[in-house]
């Protein structure tokens, strides 16, 4: 799939999420809980998990009332968030890929038997075009935010990029 047609489709998607306006953060967690039927748990992934060179991850275990999303550890908010927003892109696509091997989710949750995992998504590049469809996905989740945002309504507190 183009760019082009790819960037259309993420914005259809998303326009028929009915998300709620103004767009946060936090907002966005709950709308996708909500769309989900679960909660959803975000955390730091473990240094293991990175050391195996995942950077993202959404799991799902059969039988639990709740959600896995992990992600590389950053001090950017921004940076977090687009991690964050990556995996929602594969909630929203709602497709399975093939689980994970054995080695990668003993990194990440050993008490998790392996049997019960019903999916598990990982971000660990960028090549096949599911991945590229979710990294759209979480652009316009972003640029939806962006321009929700306070800043974006009243402008910016410090005057930058405003005449004065």
């Amino acid at each position: 799939m183009s760019y082009e047609l790819r960037q259309k489709r993420a914005h259809t998607m998303v326009a028929e999420l009915g998300l709620p306006r103004p767009l946060t953060a936090e907002l966005l967690h709950r709308h996708m809980e909500t769309v989900r039927g679960k909660k959803i748990v975000v955390q730091s992934a473990p240094p293991r998990m990175l050391e195996a060179g995942l950077c993202g991850l959404w799991v799902a275990v059969a039988g639990e009332s709740f959600e896995r999303i992990h992600h590389a550890p950053t001090s950017s908010v921004v940076h977090r968030q687009q991690f964050i927003n990556h995996e929602y892109g594969h909630m929203i696509l709602n497709q399975e890929q093939e689980l994970l091997s054995a080695e990668q989710i003993a990194l990440l949750a050993p008490l998790i038997p392996l049997d019960a995992i019903v999916y598990a998504l990982s971000r660990t590049r960028f090549s096949d075009e599911q991945e590229a469809l979710a990294e759209a996905i979480g652009d316009e989740l972003a640029l939806i935010m962006l321009r929700d945002g306070p800043e974006a309504a009243h402008g910016s507190k410090t005057g930058f990029g405003r005449v004065l």
